[in-house]
C-alpha cells in the first residue's frame, strides 16, 4: 500500500485569516466561523469568508458553544462567562468567576456547566476548582466546590451532569440539581486522574494510567472499557467506534466492548482528535518540533493525507464538510473537504508505481466518503 502523500497547511486551505494573537478556540457552524485568541477578541466570519463581526472578551478565550435556539453564543474567557448575541458578537451579560474558566458545556435547559479553578503558582497545582450551572440571561443557578480540578464535562439531561476529576480523589463526579441545590455523587473507579472525555453518549473517559472507563446514565453505571500501558492524551466516539490517542504515539480504534480494530503511530507527539460531523473520518493533529502535523484518518483507519503546518495546532472545529484549525501563529485556516479531496488527486505524484498510488488513494479517499 502506498504512503498517504504530505501536503503544507497553506496548499489545501480553503480560506485564511489572521488574528493578533495566537489562536486559543476556533467554532464552526452551518452559517458561521468564530475564533478567540489569547488577548480575548473573539472574530466572527461567515462561511464564505466575510468578517461580520469582532467583540473583545478582555482574556484568552477557551471555549465557545451556541444556544440551542441559536440566538446567543456562550464563551468563557480568562476570570469571565460571557453570553453574546450571535448576530452581531454583542455582549448581553457577563459574569466574573474567582478563578480562570476552564470548561463549558450546554445543559439541555437553556443552561450551562461551567469549570473555573484557581492555581496556586508556588503549590504549582490547582487548589480549589468551582461548578457553576448558569442560565441564558447569566443567573448563577448553583455552585459546587471542590479540591481537585475536573478535565471534562459530560451533560446527560437537564440538570445532570458527569465530571472527570483530576487529583487528589480521580474518577468521576456526577452533579444531580435538586430543590436543595446540587446532590453529589463520586466514584473513585481506581483513583487514576481523569485526562480527557469523549464527546457523546455513552461517555469514555481517559486516565493517566491507561484505563478507559465507559459511563452511561449514572456513576453506577460504569465499566471499563479497555486498559492500556500508557496515558491516555485524548479520546473520542467515532460513529459506533471509539478513537484513542496515547501518549506513546499510538492512535488505536477500539469498537464498543473494547477490543482492538485498528492501531497506527504517529511521528509527532498527539494532541486532539477530531471527529467529522459526516462520521466518515477523523483528523488527528501531532505536535511536531516545526509546528504540528494535521492527519486525516477515514473510515477504515488509513491515512488519506498528512498536512504540515509551521505552527503549533491549537484548536480543531468541524462541520458540514468544513474544518477549521487555529494556529498558535494567528491564523485561522478552513479545509473544505470536497476541494482537498480534488487536491489530493491533482497533485498525486507520476513515478514507476504511480498507477498503483493512484489508485490507492483514490479508494482511500472513496473509504472517506462512506
Amino acid at each position: 500500500m502506498g504512503d498517504a502523500p504530505t501536503r503544507s497547511i497553506e496548499s489545501v486551505a480553503w480560506m485564511e485569516r489572521n488574528l493578533d494573537a495566537s489562536v486559543s478556540s476556533v467554532y464552526i457552524d452551518d452559517k458561521k466561523i468564530i475564533a478567540g485568541d489569547w488577548n480575548g477578541m473573539l472574530t466572527c466570519w461567515s462561511r464564505d469568508g466575510d468578517k461580520l463581526w469582532s467583540t473583545e472578551l478582555g482574556d484568552r478565550v477557551a471555549g465557545i458553544r451556541l444556544s440551542q435556539d441559536q440566538s446567543m453564543l456562550w464563551c468563557i474567557a480568562g476570570r469571565d462567562a460571557l453570553g453574546l448575541d450571535y448576530e452581531n458578537g454583542l455582549i448581553q451579560w457577563q459574569i466574573e468567576f474567582d478563578g480562570s474558566t476552564d470548561l463549558i458545556n450546554l445543559d439541555e435547559g437553556a443552561r450551562a456547566w461551567i469549570v473555573s479553578s484557581v492555581y496556586d503558582i508556588e503549590l504549582n497545582d490547582f487548589i480549589e476548582s468551582t461548578i457553576s450551572l448558569i442560565d441564558n440571561s447569566g443567573n448563577c443557578l448553583h455552585q459546587h466546590i471542590l479540591d481537585e480540578r475536573p478535565w471534562s464535562i459530560h451533560p446527560i439531561s437537564k440538570g445532570k451532569s458527569m465530571f472527570g476529576l483530576g487529583r487528589p480523589r480521580g474518577g468521576i463526579l456526577e452533579l444531580i440539581e435538586t430543590k436543595n441545590g446540587l446532590q453529589e455523587k463520586h466514584e473513585s473507579v481506581n483513583d487514576a486522574p481523569v485526562l480527557c472525555g469523549s464527546n457523546a453518549i455513552p461517555y469514555c473517559l481517559g486516565q493517566s494510567n491507561g484505563m478507559i472507563i465507559k459511563i452511561s446514565e449514572s456513576v453506577t453505571e460504569t465499566s471499563i472499557l479497555h486498559e492500556f500501558e500508557d496515558s491516555i492524551i485524548d479520546i473520542e466516539n467515532h460513529d459506533s467506534q471509539i478513537i484513542v490517542i496515547l501518549n506513546n504515539h499510538q492512535i488505536i480504534a477500539l469498537d464498543k466492548k473494547g477490543s482492538i480494530i485498528s492501531e497506527n503511530v504517529t511521528e509527532g507527539i498527539p494532541e486532539k482528535i477530531k471527529t467529522l460531523s459526516e462520521k466518515n473520518g477523523y483528523w488527528v493533529s501531532t505536535l511536531t518540533e516545526t509546528g504540528s502535523t494535521l492527519e486525516l484518518m477515514n473510515q477504515k483507519h488509513e491515512m488519506v493525507v498528512k498536512i504540515l503546518a509551521e505552527s503549533r495546532i491549537r484548536d480543531i472545529a468541524h462541520s458540514n464538510g468544513i474544518s477549521v484549525v487555529g494556529l498558535d501563529d494567528g491564523r485561522v485556516i478552513a479545509i473544505e473537504q470536497k476541494m482537498l479531496g480534488r487536491r489530493i488527486e491533482e497533485t498525486q505524484q507520476y513515478d514507476e508505481d504511480g498507477d498503483v498510488r493512484r489508485s490507492d488513494m483514490r479508494e482511500r479517499l472513496r473509504n472517506l466518503r462512506k
